[in-house]
């Protein structure tokens, strides 16, 4: 019995020990956060920039219409 549990501590005391450990990044990690962050920094300039340009495309329809109206006074 006591071999029993002294074999469950060990295995206990091996798994809170080997969970605890905090590994660092390795170069995949740290690339794939840095591949992230840039495409999150992509997505929101490429956003920014379709609404300017949504906005720019109605501006140019309103404009044409008010040349058209002009034309046909």
């Amino acid at each position: 019995m006591k071999t029993f549990i002294s074999l469950l501590a060990a295995v206990a005391l091996t798994t809170v020990v080997g969970c605890s450990k905090q590994e660092e990044e390795g170069a995949a990690e740290k690339a794939g956060k840095q591949l992230d962050q840039t495409s999150e920094k992509a997505e929101a300039h490429t956003s920014e920039k379709m609404k300017e340009t949504g906005q720019a495309i109605e501006q140019a329809g309103e404009d044409m219409e008010k040349k058209a109206e002009a034309k046909k006074e």
